[in-house]
C-alpha cells in the first residue's frame, strides 16, 4: 500500500513509535482495514507509515473485578472471542462480533477503529454506553479521555497528530447490564444504518434503575449520546412504557442524513426502534 516515496517503519515499543511519528505527514497503522481504503482513494498520502504490529505493549487484555483494559492493537476478533469480555461487557462483545466480516475482524484493531472516527462504526456506541475511557500518549505527555468526548466531527477526533491511543479502560459496575444492537438492511458485513449501545445499572435491590446510558451510531457526524434517556429511566423499574418514552427521546437527539441506506426520517424512526430494543435487551442480559 506504500508509494515509492513513503517510508515504512516498524517500531517495537510505544516510545519508539512516538519518536517515529514526529515527522510531517506521518501516520500510525494498525490493522489497516480503514487506512488501506483511505490510501487507495488518495484521501491520505502519508510520507511515513508507522506500523504498530510489533508493539507488544499495545496488545494485551486485562480484566479485574473493577475494570477491563484493552490494548489498542487488540483485534475485533480477539475482543469478540474473549469470554470475560462477553461476561462483563456483553454489549462490547456483541459490537466487536458484528463488525465487517471474519477477515476484517481478524485484522481490525481497537485503536484503529476508534481513531478512524467513522460515525457508522459499531464499537463506539457500545463502549460509550459503558463509560469507556481512552488512554492517549504523545511525545511528552499522556492523558485519559472519556470516549463520549473523543469525537469532534466526521473522521475527526481530539487526537493531536503525534498522539497514539494506547488502551481503552472500562469500569466494571455492579448490577450493570449492557447491550448492542444494529440495523443493517443490506449485507451483514456492511456498516449499520443505525446501531444502538445501551446500559442500565440497577440499585442494590435489583428492581429500580439508578443510571442509564444510550448511544447511537450512523445517525450523526459523531456517535450520539442521549442524555435524556437517563433522566427518563433513573428511579424507575424500567417498565415497557418508560423504555419506549426514553427511546423516543433520541428522535430529537439524532441528526441523520439522506443516503442510499434511507431517508433521514426513516433513519430517525429506526433509531427510536433500535434504541428501545437495546434498552429492552439490558433487562434480560
Amino acid at each position: 500500500m506504500q508509494s515509492t516515496d513513503t517510508e515504512f517503519l516498524i517500531p517495537t515499543s510505544v516510545s519508539e513509535a512516538l519518536r517515529n511519528i514526529a515527522k510531517e505527514d506521518a501516520i500510525f497503522l494498525g490493522g489497516g482495514t480503514s487506512t488501506a481504503l483511505l490510501y487507495k482513494t488518495r484521501m491520505i498520502e502519508p510520507a511515513r507509515v508507522v506500523w504498530l504490529g510489533n508493539v507488544g505493549e499495545l496488545k494485551g487484555m486485562f480484566a479485574s473485578p473493577t475494570e477491563v483494559k484493552i490494548g489498542s492493537m487488540v483485534t475485533m476478533a480477539e475482543i469478540a472471542a474473549d469470554r470475560e469480555i462477553a461476561r462483563l461487557l456483553p454489549g462490547v462483545s456483541s459490537a466487536a462480533g458484528v463488525i465487517g466480516n471474519a477477515r476484517v475482524r481478524a485484522m481490525a484493531t481497537l485503536g484503529g477503529a476508534l481513531a478512524h472516527a467513522d460515525p457508522r462504526q459499531d464499537l463506539p456506541p457500545a463502549l460509550i454506553a459503558v463509560d469507556a475511557k481512552v488512554s492517549v500518549r504523545g511525545g511528552s505527555s499522556s492523558r485519559e479521555i472519556n470516549l463520549s468526548d473523543f469525537y469532534e466531527g466526521f473522521l475527526e477526533t481530539v487526537l493531536a497528530p503525534d498522539e497514539l491511543i494506547t488502551e481503552v479502560t472500562i469500569p466494571i459496575i455492579p448490577n450493570r447490564h449492557s447491550s448492542y444492537l444494529r440495523y443493517t438492511p443490506t449485507s451483514e458485513g456492511d456498516y449499520p444504518t443505525v446501531g444502538a449501545g445501551a446500559s442500565l445499572t440497577f440499585n442494590g435491590d435489583g428492581k429500580s434503575i439508578s443510571t442509564a446510558k444510550l448511544a447511537l451510531c450512523g445517525v450523526g457526524a459523531v456517535p450520539i449520546v442521549s442524555s435524556e434517556a437517563n433522566l427518563v429511566l433513573a428511579g424507575t423499574t424500567g417498565d415497557d412504557s418508560v423504555l419506549r418514552r426514553a427511546a423516543d427521546m433520541v428522535r430529537e437527539a439524532v441528526d441523520p442524513q439522506d443516503d442510499e441506506r434511507g431517508s433521514a426520517d426513516y433513519k430517525r424512526d429506526m433509531a427510536v426502534v433500535f434504541a428501545y430494543r437495546a434498552l429492552k435487551a439490558c433487562l434480560v442480559s
